[in-house]
């Protein structure tokens, strides 16, 4: 980090204060994109019969052997994806071969920069962990239940706020951003899922269902429909109109200040802000019994997080600005030989009269972010080998992200199996995964798994692309 920022032009002398409003929207979609945090089970798993994990993906696709999860030894998955908030984009080579420097540096083009970024930007990440967790067998049927602590978050940056950020204003008139569809929203969950799968017609059919019932710890989502910053020598103008919904596990009230401004929240006593439930169905089918040819193949098909989460009235809030105009003169102040909190400080106290939220207690209703797996496997060597490949297609808030996945999958023994993969559509054909499973019949099973290995990293072995 300290690589990409030391270049970073921080010559505040002689600027007009339009650039507090440019420093303040760096601090905000900071703020939306810090809490980055939907079930992540690595696709690279799928196919892998060793893995317990891949029945989250899809529930009629069993292990060999049951499982025991405990508190002490939990399993943790992290991911995340975005279009183009990554360092190749953000940060470009110095000059004559000096440390990258940010968007924002002198030397770096405007088009440059801009070439690189969509109408819509988007990152969304996820955290889940498996807190405790058993599967058994019992006759031809499978169960498993579990018990997880969940968390998603997605943001969407348009492409006006990179605009407003690197050309800035006019000096001889105006100029105007439009940064309508700004917005974020994430959620916080701890899951119970009862698992049931069972084979039908003669072995060759496999079902697989999972009810979920679902504890609500947190919610938000913060949404621009109308957001413009309209500014020259003469005087600024903020247009909005936004909405901000959130729930917490406590008792909500907003704080304002002497100016009537948003300021904050206070929080009170412990409550359970959310209920809900959720579903996920899967079939498999083995073609073995349809033709000689076929025999080694199987295609499979799930949906996952199909379901909701209702959150109550007293531990929500439902805050939004209809259609607000401030309008700021531009010297009011200036900036020479201020420092940088208190330019932060001064541009958040506009932000928060344009936005200028109001509002109250409402219950309200959120969806899960459904996700389909459809895949067909290949297998030889009685079953020794295979090859496979995977469609998934995640229905985010903003966005619904689509990716290929192919594998090749190696089992020498019942206790020791490996899968490379490889990913395109979404990675751009950057990147590659890897999964190695130790699972002896009885003991301590170890696993390491990755979609995404990804090969470019910077000294602080952050990602490039």
């Amino acid at each position: 980090q300290g690589a990409c920022i030391s270049n970073f032009n921080t010559n505040y002398k002689n600027m007009k204060s339009i650039n507090k409003i440019r420093v303040a929207l760096i601090a905000a979609i900071s703020f939306f994109t810090i809490f980055s945090a939907s079930s992540q089970v690595t696709k690279t798993d799928y196919f892998m019969e060793t893995s317990y994990l891949r029945n989250s993906l899809n529930p009629a696709l069993r292990p060999d052997q049951g499982y025991l999860v405990v508190p002490a030894l939990p399993t943790v998955g992290v991911g995340a994806q975005t279009n183009n908030f990554n360092l190749d984009n953000l940060t470009f080579p110095g000059v004559n071969g000096g440390k990258r420097v940010t968007f924002m540096h002198p030397s770096v083009g405007v088009d440059d920069f801009l070439s690189d970024m969509s109408d819509d930007n988007y990152i969304n990440a996820d955290v889940n962990t498996k807190l405790f967790g058993i599967g058994f067998f019992k006759g031809d049927a499978y169960w498993n239940i579990d018990l997880g602590l969940r968390t998603h978050v997605d943001a969407n940056v348009p492409i006006g706020f990179f605009e407003l950020l690197k050309k800035g204003f006019n000096q001889d008139g105006q100029t105007t951003y439009d940064l309508s569809d700004l917005s974020a929203t994430g959620t916080a969950f701890v899951e119970i899922g009862v698992g049931y799968s069972r084979p039908l017609m003669n072995n060759n059919l496999m079902l697989g269902a999972r009810v979920k019932l679902l504890g609500g710890i947190g919610d938000f989502d913060f949404k621009a429909k109308r957001l413009s910053i309209d500014a020259g020598l003469d005087y600024w103008r903020a247009r909005s109109q936004v909405n901000l919904k959130g729930s917490a596990v406590t008792s909500v009230e907003p704080t304002y200040d002497e100016k009537g401004n948003l300021d904050g929240f206070d929080f009170g006593g412990f409550n359970m802000p959310g209920m809900g439930a959720g579903l996920d169905i899967g079939a498999v089918y083995d073609f073995k019994d349809v033709l000689p040819l076929l025999d080694g193949l199987k295609a499979s098909v799930a949906l996952n997080d199909i379901g909701f989460i209702s959150w109550s009235k007293k531990g929500s809030l439902d805050l939004h600005s209809p259609n607000t105009d401030v309008i700021i003169n531009p010297s009011d102040y200036t900036i020479d030989d201020t420092s940088l909190s208190d330019i932060f400080e001064d541009a958040f106290d506009d932000i928060k009269e344009a936005i200028n939220l109001r509002g109250n207690h409402k219950a309200r209703t959120s969806m899960l972010r459904m996700n389909m797996n459809a895949g067909v496997e290949y297998s030889i060597l009685k079953s020794k080998l295979s090859v496979g490949a995977l469609y998934s297609a995640r229905f985010g808030n903003y966005f619904t992200t689509s990716e290929f996945t192919f594998s090749g999958n190696y089992r020498p023994c019942p206790w020791f199996a490996t899968s490379l993969s490889y990913s395109f559509v979404h990675s751009k054909f950057d990147t590659f995964g890897f999964a190695m499973h130790l699972a002896p019949t009885k003991g301590l099973s170890l696993f390491l798994a990755s979609d995404y290995s990804i090969p470019h990293v910077n000294s602080d072995f952050i990602p490039t692309t």
